[in-house]
């Protein structure tokens, strides 16, 4: 498991979250649109790390 690919991804997730977090409460003014936006978000994170997780190392 490569480690620091997977919390690169996380760190990458972080900044769409929070902009887009602050964005959607602005757009709608209701928490609803916010949970929605990091649910969509986290199921994302989570299917690109399990995609990333299942490639092959590469051999230096």
């Amino acid at each position: 498991m490569n480690w620091a690919w997977i919390m690169g991804m996380m760190i990458l997730t972080a900044v769409p979250a929070i902009v887009g977090g602050g964005l959607f409460w602005h757009l709608f003014e209701k928490w609803t649109a916010v949970i929605i936006w990091q649910v969509i978000l986290f199921c994302i994170m989570s299917f690109l790390i399990a995609r990333g997780d299942k490639a092959k190392p590469e051999a230096h």
